[in-house]
């Protein structure tokens, strides 16, 4: 299986793929594709395609993260971006959570297959009203991927990011004017960047956004 595409884009970011962590990636999109067989994990099943909008998409959120700290993955899926980016950052700690089932089964024989013991799973609807009661310690960071930013996971953001903590996101058409505007009912968050990624993603031109706890 051909990894250049990912090699060559993940020295871009400051990456070093390492022939362990080419093996993980490796071993993950082989275990993605037979498992999505049963459980329909993602509607992207050729290789290639899911090395470059799905890995890439992912390992493009290490230029907004600290060296450092909790991560929560909202809404993780298949793992994204929470397994790729726990792949190449294993002295951060990442908590993914998911309200599927079948998906948290997946993340769960990953984690298992991997060895990855910086990665807990969580099977769980999270949502304002059980965020705090589920996770005592706010989190450094939040990245989220594929789930409604303003009316899911905002919310949630303002409870659980520590004081100057972020909430990272992705977004193919970003409206920053509508998302300056949702932020005025959380005046403790506020949009600090959102700019074009650095390398190839889910689509020609992918932007990541980071918000504030001020």
């Amino acid at each position: 299986m051909n990894m250049d595409e990912l090699c060559r884009n993940g020295e871009s970011l400051g990456l070093k793929l390492t022939p362990d962590r080419i093996a993980k990636f490796t071993l993950y999109l082989e275990e993605m594709r037979r498992w999505n067989k049963t459980y329909s994990l993602t509607a992207i099943t050729d290789p290639a395609a899911i090395i470059r909008k799905h890995f890439l998409d992912s390992l493009n959120y290490v230029t907004a993260l600290a060296k450092d700290g909790d991560i929560l993955d909202f809404g993780s899926g298949p793992g994204l971006p929470g397994l790729p980016l726990a792949i190449v950052r294993p002295q951060n700690r990442f908590v993914l959570i998911d309200g599927r089932r079948k998906k948290t089964l997946f993340l769960e024989f990953m984690v298992r297959k991997l060895g990855l013991e910086n990665v807990e799973i969580n099977h769980l609807h999270l949502n304002r009203g059980n965020a705090r009661e589920v996770f005592a310690q706010p989190f450094s960071h939040i990245v989220t991927r594929a789930v409604a930013l303003l009316r899911e996971v905002v919310p949630v953001a303002d409870l659980l990011l520590k004081n100057r903590g972020t909430l990272v996101f992705s977004d193919a058409r970003p409206d920053r004017n509508a998302i300056k505007s949702a932020l005025e009912n959380w005046p403790e968050l506020k949009l600090e960047k959102l700019e074009k990624s650095l390398v190839p993603g889910r689509a020609p031109d992918i932007y990541l956004g980071s918000i504030r706890k001020m």
